[in-house]
């Protein structure tokens, strides 16, 4: 009796379940992956998937590329105001500014249209005496003068800007004709184009000016001089209004000023001793300062602006142009512009959506060897063209990388997956 108890308590001691306990049958749950540990650190670690991780992953592979490749290089810039979009108005005599008939005097930073008045102009003279003084009558004499002149310097200067336009078409045309003819190259077309554009702005201005000037008229006879209304010579935004109600201003001092926005030029500063490296008749990207890379950009054309530099910052300026016209740029607004390089090079390159990084900065993508199977390769990567990374070494040319479910597929391998 005692002997069987021994032998009872013995197998209780030795399992929980008793000596004829048997285990529980049926199949144990199935991991989605497999990792292959390596046998040392400098082998990789092999990643077998089950057909049911592939299509939950949504796993996208793409082939590693030879391609030719232009490094760029992101500069700050300027927004600018081209020549003939921005207009100043002056006082043509000295007078007392009021505001308009129809309300007040709009604000700077209003939108204004063409033929708007902006305010009301009343020259220097008493209106209610009968008879001049002599003074009255110098200071008329020495008004009419000032008109005059400011009137011919006006058509003077339309005409100016006629003959420059027209010269600016025939040499359009010119350039157009040697690039149908193949003499002829596609930069020098887009220079005489950004050369007609300057003068055809300028030809409008200077028209604007004239306009304003003809309409104004100084009587000799007292009590004939009246309020006179200033209207803006051009659509566009008022700038700046210098003069405000009630005030006396000279002849010649500015009364406002209305700039046309609806096209920019960005200056680029770029070293003297580099900037022969920068393609200058390739397009630039601009952002706004700041702004993360995949953040929207503008496509800035390069045109021939007047060449300008900087001794004092041994600098050299490349222009672009870029459309305004929902006015995301202000002027003076500094920019970030990506300009492109003229050196071009073969090299391997992978979508930059493929590369990961470890926490000590390596660089490593995932190639797809099998349906199922994916190792991990280290990458060196030289820079970032958009949304390419150009390799300095890597998988070779046809090998298939892991572009969508390549996070996954490292948080599989060190465990974060499961």
């Amino acid at each position: 009796m005692i002997r069987r108890w021994l032998v009872a308590a013995c197998c209780l001691l030795l399992s929980p379940s008793g000596c004829n306990h048997t285990p529980p049958t049926g199949g144990t749950k199935a991991s989605p992956a497999q990792v292959a540990v390596p046998a040392n650190e400098q082998e990789l670690a092999t990643i077998t998937l089950t057909p049911q991780a592939v299509k939950r992953l949504a796993v996208a592979t793409s082939r590693v590329r030879q391609k030719t490749t232009r490094r760029r290089r992101t500069l700050g810039g300027e927004v600018i105001v081209p020549p003939g979009r921005a207009i100043t108005v002056s006082a043509p005599l000295a007078g007392r500014v009021a505001e308009p008939d129809a309300g007040m005097v709009p604000p700077p930073g209003a939108t204004v249209m063409r033929g708007q008045v902006i305010l009301n102009f009343t020259p220097l003279l008493s209106p209610e005496r009968e008879v001049l003084t002599p003074a009255d009558r110098v200071t008329l004499a020495e008004a009419r003068a000032k008109l005059a002149t400011s009137q011919i310097e006006s058509e003077r200067q339309v005409e100016t800007a006629k003959v420059q336009l027209s010269a600016a078409e025939t040499a359009l045309g010119r350039a157009q004709q040697l690039e149908r003819d193949g003499a002829g190259s596609r930069k020098a077309v887009e220079d005489a184009q950004a050369a007609f554009g300057v003068a055809r702005e300028a030809l409008l201005t200077a028209q604007a000016r004239h306009e304003l000037l003809s309409g104004i008229s100084l009587d000799v006879e007292a009590g004939a001089l009246s309020a006179r209304q200033v209207v803006a010579p051009i659509a566009g935004k008022l700038l700046a209004v210098h003069a405000a109600p009630g005030e006396t201003v000279g002849p010649g001092e500015p009364l406002f000023d209305i700039v046309r926005d609806d096209r920019v030029w960005v200056r680029v500063p770029v070293y003297a001793g580099a900037w022969r490296e920068i393609d200058s008749e390739a397009p630039a990207m601009v952002r706004e300062l700041g702004a993360a890379l995949d953040s929207p950009a503008w496509k800035a054309e390069p045109i021939a602006a007047p060449p300008s530099a900087d001794a004092a910052k041994l600098t050299v300026d490349l222009v672009y142009e870029l459309d305004n016209a929902r006015a995301q740029l202000r002027p003076s607004q500094k920019v970030a512009a990506t300009v492109t390089l003229r050196a071009e090079e073969r090299a391997k390159v992978v979508p930059w959506a493929a590369v990961l990084h470890d926490i000590h900065g390596g660089a490593w993508v995932y190639e797809n060897v099998s349906p199922r199977t994916f190792v991990r390769r280290r990458v060196a990567v030289k820079y970032v063209a958009g949304a390419q990374a150009v390799l300095a070494e890597g998988p070779a040319v046809g090998a298939r990388i892991v572009t969508d479910g390549a996070a996954e597929l490292f948080g599989t391998e060190f465990g974060f997956g499961k």
